[in-house]
């Protein structure tokens, strides 16, 4: 048996006894199964990538606790950052309600701005597309004419 299936045997062993524990564990912290079934899992693959190319650690079950626990810690705090955020969106939609007059217009812009929304796109010499100037002449009669609609409605000819 070589190295690599030598670990895996390991990683495989240690999975079958602390994997209940594991799940226990993270269930109590996160106060979902399922959610503590993925992280303990998520630990697990992390251990399958590890472990092969720096060993199995003196404490796997340990190891994979920490693991799976700093995940479920990030979790708790990306669901409470989540959740103030909802918070907060939702104090700034009543104050809006209940503020009286017009919305602010310049407040709803984009982050793009205007001038990147006002901008058209140009041919290869900054005029109307070859296309145009083949089939319409000049630049003038615009690109939506040439390719058979009307400058106007935009429905065809």
């Amino acid at each position: 048996m070589d190295s690599h299936e030598a670990t895996r045997s390991a990683i495989e062993a240690v999975w079958r006894i602390e994997s209940p524990r594991l799940i226990a564990g993270l269930a109590r912290i996160t106060g979902d199964v399922g959610v503590a079934e993925e992280l303990a899992q998520d630990a697990l693959v992390i251990a399958l990538e590890q472990w092969p190319v720096r060993g199995v650690p003196d404490g796997p079950g340990a190891w994979l606790m920490a693991t799976a626990k700093h995940r479920a810690i990030d979790l708790v705090r990306r669901r409470a950052r989540y959740d103030q955020k909802l918070r907060e969106i939702g104090r700034d939609m009543e104050a809006q309600a209940q503020a009286p007059g017009e919305p602010d217009v310049d407040k709803m812009d984009d982050h793009i701005g205007d001038e990147r929304a006002t901008r058209r796109p140009r041919g290869r010499t900054g005029s109307a597309p070859s296309c145009a100037r083949r089939r319409c002449g000049s630049a003038v009669s615009s690109r939506a004419s040439c390719h058979g609609r009307s400058r106007y409605t935009g429905s065809s000819r």
